[in-house]
This record gives C-alpha cells, structure tokens and sequence, in this order.
C-alpha cells in the first residue's frame, strides 16, 4: 500500500514537471520590433514620415527627429507562424517612395538580413529624394460680405525627377477653359470640411518635366464650398461653410505607381484619387496656411 502512495506521488511530481520545466517547453516566440531613422532633403517643415510594412497592415510614424520605432503583434496565422519578406514602405506624399526588404521565418526576425541587422534596426538611415516642392499664396483673411472671390494659387516645382500628378478643374464654356479647382477646407472650430463641390468637374492627369515648375491659380465664389456629407433636411444656407479659421490645403495628387493601395488605407484614404476629407490626412510637405474667413 505504501508503495502504491509512492508510485502515485512520483508520477503527480514527473507530470507536474513536464509542464513546468522550462527543458520541456517551447522557446517563446520573441518580440519583433523594427526601428531606423528617416531624412529627407529638405526637411524644412518636419513633416513625420508615414512608415508601413505591407502584407501584415502595420504602421506608424517618424518622430520630430526622424525616427521610427515599431512593435509587431503575434504573428501567429491559422495555419503557423508567419515566414516570408515583406517590404517595409517610407513615404511622404511629394516624395519618391522607398522601401527596405524584412525577412521573417516561423514569426521571427532571420538572422540573415540584408536592410536590418538580427534584432531590427536599420543598418543605414532612410533618405528619401524630393519630387515636388509646394509653394501656396493666399490672402489669409477672405471677407465674403462684398461677394469677394476667393483666389490663391499653388506652384508646383519637380525636383529630382519628372512625374504625373491628378488634379480638379472647373470646364468653363465661355470661353472654353479648365479652371483649377478641388479646395479643401477644414475649420478647427468644429472639424467640419468643405470643398468647392461645384466646380471639381474633371480630374485632370498632368505631366511635369524636370525642374519644370506650374503654377495653378484657384478661384472660389463665396457660396461656393459644400460639406462633403449633406443631410437634405438641412437647409442650404446652414450647409454653406461658416466664418472663422480654416486650414486650406489644395488637392493634388502625385502619381507613383509602386505605392500599394493598403499604404494609403492604412492612412484613412479609401481613394487618394479622388478628393474627400480624408486627403488632410496625407503627410505632405507643404507650409500650412490658416484662412479666416469672415
């Protein structure tokens, strides 16, 4: 009988240490996280870069001094570990695109990489080359009461390569011309957003050489912004745009076509060829301008 106690006492211990022995037991899978530093030519506004690891939909951006710091969740999938190479995305919007290859098996960092060093960090710092610089005029104070027009215009100067871009005009009959348009306001009253419904007719392809330079010239009648969302039960004079302070910001959108679709979901644009609210999301080098509007 006393054997019998021993037996079971021995079996109880040899279970209980099968699954507390750390001889017995996985290694855990360990944290990947990925970090570098970001720069970029000009650097004249500190704009954060948006930094984005396609395949897995992660995320983040560079802070004031260009650094990035990002930790990936589990990547345990259904059917095991992630392995693969993924392309880890820099992007400002009027910059060239780059990118750096990560290689990752059964959810870890391999040791072998080439852009990374074994624990994730950049070997060499990310400079990212200048396509356009952006220069936008405007009156900062735009007074409705005298059925003013609302005029500013944008320059537009390639720099290091020639590209295309997307942007709005207004077709006039008389005489025959495209006007153009696609003007964003944004009040920092209440977040509501407007833009000039009435005349984004067309959206317009453009070629720009290089070091070629346009300027658009915009022009917006005083009734003439809409909120992007309209409730028909409200009457059309509380759906115009109200007095007060508003970022401006012209809607134009650089063409590179390596630039995957998820970057710019990742973003919160659905579309970035198509003008909406979400565009005031995109990180671009621009100097902001305030427009009060009275």
């Amino acid at each position: 009988m006393a054997m019998n106690k021993y037996l079971i006492l021995f079996v109880l211990i040899f279970c209980y240490s099968c699954t507390s022995n750390p001889f017995w037991e996985d290694r855990p899978s360990k944290k990947i996280n990925i970090q570098g530093y970001i720069n970029t030519q000009s650097n004249v506004f500190d704009v954060p870069a948006f930094v984005f690891v396609e395949d897995l939909n992660i995320s983040s951006y560079t802070d004031t001094s260009g650094f990035f710091s990002i930790d990936f969740p589990s990547l345990e999938m259904e059917d095991g570990a992630f392995s693969g190479a993924v392309k880890v995305y820099y992007y400002i919007h009027n910059y060239k695109l780059a990118h750096s290859t990560l290689y990752i098996t059964n959810g870890r960092l391999t040791s072998e990489q080439i852009d990374f060093d074994e624990n994730g960090v950049l070997t060499n710092t990310i400079s990212l080359k200048e396509l356009a610089s952006f220069d936008l005029s405007v009156d900062n104070v735009w007074d409705r009461t005298n059925g003013d027009t609302l005029k500013l215009s944008l320059t537009i100067t390639s720099k290091n390569h020639p590209f295309s871009y997307f942007s709005y005009v207004d077709i006039q009959s008389n005489p025959r011309q495209n006007i153009p348009s696609g003007i964003l306001l944004k009040s920092k009253m209440n977040q509501a957003v407007y833009y000039d419904k009435n005349n984004t007719d067309f959206l317009q392809k453009t070629d720009i050489l290089l070091n070629e330079t346009k300027v658009l010239d915009f022009k917006v009648a005083p009734d003439g912004f809409f909120p992007f969302i309209i409730d028909d039960y409200i009457l059309l004079d509380q759906q115009l745009v109200k007095s007060g302070e508003h970022e401006i910001l012209p809607y134009i959108h650089i063409i590179q076509d390596d630039i995957p679709d998820e970057l710019f979901e990742s973003i919160g644009i659905q579309n970035a060829a198509t003008i909406g609210e979400s565009f005031l999301k995109m990180p671009i080098e621009i100097m902001k301008e305030t427009l009060l509007i009275q």
